[in-house]
């Protein structure tokens, strides 16, 4: 794939640009427009998908319960569409829509989940042979069903969405390049890559979804969930992952684990307590007198190639958030693994606390910076 050239054609394909800035909206409205100005093309493509039943009149909903896009017809029960460009589908969010709307009076619904990444537990059946669960419909299979629904003659309504089919399969390739493919990858993807992609907005929702990924990696692996936060996103323009547990440490309720941001991996604190949070000289102090204290959280974990960095002792990000920090230029995501497991076991030997609600708050507090 030429990451270069699948990036410049979505930028020269006029809804392209359009696409930037709306992602999912982008889509479900265009999609939603296909099904009212061509209805012979929108039944080819989306019907099969679809389950026997007694329907209404052919109408298009949107954001019915929340969810993206509802087709109708009179000779169909309802297909109930969830729409996810970058993200990676999550199941519950999935089995949550479903339930709702199984409840709905007349025939039950079908689901179909248009997606470019199919959601990380295969739980769904790729195709429209079952009605009982939701179907994977990838945004490149999308592309080539628009394709050959298409009428031969040309017309405004033709050509539009032969730009859209051009620019979703393209989407397609150019958001699965960031999908992980093997644990021997770089955790980001290289510089020189990504500089392919012209559009600020594309760049930073591909790192996002990069970062979301190398998340899922963690979850994947990782054995006590209820008591570990990992989180992922992307501040000062730069994504990063983070993985953090709720401890009491000698009578102090803090969360402590590690975070990565480019090639910065950081052993961290986040305090809890009020009064040890908020600006200023004095509370960072405070701050870095605890952490002081407390030096089994801040051993960093065996990683090739890490450089010892940082002017001060403690960095910090208001309100709460204190680190010391290593360079790990091109961490490979086996690496990555070892490190959060070896920091998970380590902070196995303390006290846990079960207060994720609250905690959770802080913590994307302070990772907002």
């Amino acid at each position: 794939m030429d990451f270069a050239d699948i990036a410049a054609r979505i930028e020269r394909n006029v809804l392209g640009r359009l696409m930037h800035g709306q992602r999912e909206l982008f889509h479900t409205n265009l999609l939603a427009w296909f099904f009212e100005e061509m209805p012979d093309a929108a039944d080819a493509v989306f019907k099969p998908f679809s389950a026997p039943g007694v329907g209404r009149k052919r109408l298009v909903e949107r954001e019915r319960q929340n969810m993206d896009l509802i087709l109708q017809w009179p000779d169909r029960a309802p297909l109930v569409i969830e729409n996810k460009v970058f993200a990676i589908p999550d199941q519950l969010q999935l089995n949550k829509y479903a339930k709702l709307a199984s409840a709905w009076p007349g025939s039950p619904p079908a689901y179909c989940l248009l997606a470019v990444s199919a959601p990380p537990r295969r739980q769904l059946h790729e195709g429209p042979e079952t009605q009982s669960d939701w179907q994977y419909l990838s945004y490149g299979e999308l592309a080539r069903r628009i394709e050959s629904s298409l009428p031969l003659e040309s017309s405004y309504e033709v050509e539009t969405m032969r730009q859209y089919a051009a620019l979703i399969a393209d989407l397609q390739q150019l958001v699965s390049a960031v999908d992980v493919a093997s644990e021997q990858e770089e955790v980001w993807l290289p510089e020189s890559t990504m500089h392919a992609v012209g559009s600020s907005q594309m760049y930073a929702a591909l790192q996002k979804a990069r970062a979301q990924r190398i998340a899922h990696e963690i979850e994947r692996k990782e054995t006590s969930l209820a008591w570990t936060h990992i989180e992922h996103g992307m501040t000062r323009s730069a994504a990063l992952v983070s993985c953090f547990e709720h401890i009491r440490l000698r009578g102090v309720d803090l969360w402590a684990g590690w975070q990565l941001q480019g090639d910065q991996f950081r052993r961290a604190v986040i305090f809890v307590k009020p009064e040890l949070q908020g600006p200023g000289p004095l509370l960072r102090e405070q701050r870095s007198v605890l952490a002081r204290s407390m030096p089994e959280l801040f051993v960093f974990p065996s990683l090739p190639a890490a450089i010892s960095a940082g002017r001060n002792e403690f960095n910090h990000f208001a309100p709460n958030f204190v680190y010391q920090y290593y360079k790990v230029p091109r961490l490979r995501i086996r690496d990555l693994l070892r490190a959060a497991a070896e920091i998970h076991n380590d902070l196995s030997r303390f006290e846990r606390i079960d207060g994720r609600a609250l905690a959770r708050s802080n913590v994307s507090v302070a990772l907002r910076g």
